[in-house]
């Protein structure tokens, strides 16, 4: 199972690409493509896999992906098992290579397109400048023509103007160390894991679905992500546990046990370490919002 070439519907000649998704649960495939992506979550929750990174997803949530990085919006089970839950997302996709060269490097608009051309990161976008993207994306769905290009020049400039209010989640930088072969394995391990990660799972079995022995796996997958698998695992069953905090009323230990962990001391400290808050911190911290 490989990351995917994901062809997004534009022609040649198009900069950009504006899209809405209404679907029960987003498209749920690991895959890249060239093109910048800048989308606006207004309904559904998930996991948002991209690059080495791994979050929960939820309605207001802003996200830029950068060029070719792999990702997946992996919405949660409810949203497969129950046909009148619905997932909604606007994105613009931005294509660096399709206008004339000679656009992007005149001198007013050089130190943009070169942000842009060198973002292979991806980022969260936070507060205020999370607000106003959203709000723009959703005004791009009434403008047509020309006017639509102005308003999607202005917010590549809102974001480049207050980029130092972007925050991290992942670098494609470590993605250059990844042949071919290295993809259909890692696909297929995010996969697994996604799917999986709420029973025990053993470093000998993640090992064997990569056909690789237990050394062999841990050198692999940490020369990869920079972290071990039982980090990511750890990271993704957190993630979870999260969610749960937040939407459901279950006891500490049952929501340890739903998310894979059999002992609830080991999951107090996991969770402490990954969030920087006890579960009971976190709780409190969800109600004073």
């Amino acid at each position: 199972m490989s990351i995917i070439p994901f062809k997004i519907p534009k022609t040649r000649t198009e900069f950009y690409h504006y899209q809405i998704d209404r679907l029960n649960h987003f498209y749920d495939k690991l895959h890249q493509h060239p093109e910048i992506q800048i989308t606006y979550i207004e309904k559904g929750h998930g996991n948002l896999i991209v690059g080495d990174y791994t979050g929960c997803f939820s309605p207001g949530d802003v996200y830029i992906i950068g060029s070719s990085l792999p990702h997946v919006f992996k919405s949660d089970a409810v949203y497969y098992q129950q046909k009148k839950k619905r997932s909604v997302g606007y994105s613009l996709y931005i294509d660096m290579k399709a206008w004339e060269q000679e656009f992007w490097k005149c001198n007013d608009t050089l130190s943009v397109a070169r942000f842009y051309h060198q973002c292979y990161q991806a980022y969260q976008l936070q507060g205020a400048l999370a607000k106003e993207v959203a709000t723009r994306l959703l005004r791009l769905r009434r403008l047509t023509g020309f006017r639509r290009v102005l308003w999607v020049l202005d917010l590549l400039y809102l974001i480049y103007e207050r980029r130092q209010e972007l925050l991290l989640v992942a670098d494609g930088g470590w993605l250059k160390m990844i042949g071919e072969t290295g993809d259909v394995r890692m696909s297929h391990i995010i996969r697994f894991t996604l799917e999986e990660y709420h029973r025990p799972i053993s470093l000998q079995e993640v090992a064997g679905l990569a056909n690789l022995s237990v050394e062999a796996f841990c050198r692999y997958f940490k020369n990869r992500t920079r972290k071990t698998y039982i980090s990511f695992l750890n990271e993704v069953r957190i993630h979870h546990a999260c969610r749960l905090l937040a939407e459901k009323e279950f006891s500490f230990s049952e929501i340890a046990y739903q998310v894979g962990f059999s002992n609830l001391s080991y999951f107090n400290r996991i969770f402490k370490r990954i969030t920087q808050k006890s579960p009971g911190e976190y709780v409190m911290m969800l109600k004073k919002k």
